[in-house]
């Protein structure tokens, strides 16, 4: 049974049209989401709310504790478990979310298991990034393989440093990931005017307070976790826990999650612009549906 894939940048309805694809068509929903997998980043992360998580199937959603390192080769074994199981039962799988790397190796084929490794390597690195910081390292990425540092935002350390460990062991990632074959899927693009995403970007930003941000933000600072946790570079907890510790005011800890989140968006939108199987509409003039129809 055909895939039904959701994607787009952040704020811009994928969460509420994956639910009217999975009723419509008799479906369950797969997240694409590399924060949505840890539990009790709920706000933070705008997961599907508890409700709508009733109202359908939610898969890959609280699979792992904020404590532990939930990478792109568990969310492919795990993803395409959930879309078999989903299959066998006679429903249609619909993926759904914004993480671009999951949605390629769950759809493209990306062998992953292809990719070197090396932990010597590796924690050489992650000592660089401690001493001079990720800028220095996504430079050096950039001067091995420019197009994997044009996608990789400098401040997400721990996937430049996953990129660099790949060139400097086996070249380019773009010329060592090999390819399983791809699996079939209708593939939908949400693409809002911009201005009307930055909106709901800073509207969310803001409704977090209210909804218990904080709470998520101080767990995670009482867990005394090693700050290059893939949890902890979820946008918004590094300023909510500054504001918590008192570095910065609450105005100032929304506005710094605001930008970057709009920045992701922007990355967001440059990666899945990239795949010429995704079909785009604008959901404020055009009902996707209509697409499915």
């Amino acid at each position: 049974m055909t895939i039904v894939a959701i994607v787009g940048p952040t704020a811009s309805g994928k969460s509420a049209l994956a639910l009217r694809v999975a009723e419509m068509l008799g479906g369950e929903i797969v997240s694409a989401d590399s924060r949505q997998v840890y539990r009790g980043l709920d706000v933070g992360t705008a997961k599907p709310s508890r409700a709508e998580r009733e109202r359908m199937p939610h898969h890959l959603i609280d699979v792992a504790d904020v404590g532990e390192r939930y990478d792109v080769a568990r969310y492919q074994r795990e993803a395409r478990a959930a879309v078999a199981d989903i299959q066998r039962r006679g429903k249609r799988p619909i993926v759904s979310g914004g993480t671009g790397l999951y949605v390629r190796a769950l759809l493209d084929g990306l062998a992953l298991s292809a990719l070197p490794a090396d932990p010597d390597v590796r924690a050489g690195l992650e000592e660089a990034a401690a001493s001079g910081g990720g800028a220095a390292l996504h430079q050096r990425l950039a001067e091995l393989d420019p197009e994997a540092a044009a996608r990789v935002d400098a401040r997400n350390v721990r996937r430049v440093i996953r990129y660099l460990e790949i060139a400097l062991l086996a070249g380019p990632p773009t010329r060592t990931q090999t390819r399983e074959a791809p699996v079939p899927a209708v593939r939908i693009g949400l693409a809002p005017p911009r201005d009307w995403i930055d909106a709901r970007i800073e509207a969310r930003a803001r409704s977090m307070v209210d909804q218990g941000v904080l709470d998520e933000a101080a767990m995670l600072r009482a867990r005394a976790l090693d700050p290059r946790l893939p949890s902890l570079t979820a946008h918004g907890y590094v300023h909510w826990i500054a504001h918590l510790e008192g570095r910065i005011d609450l105005e100032t800890a929304v506005a710094k999650t605001v930008r970057d989140t709009r920045a992701y968006a922007r990355r967001q939108m440059t990666w899945f612009r990239r795949d010429p199987e995704i079909r785009w509409i604008d959901p404020t003039s055009s009902d996707p549906l209509e697409l499915l129809r």
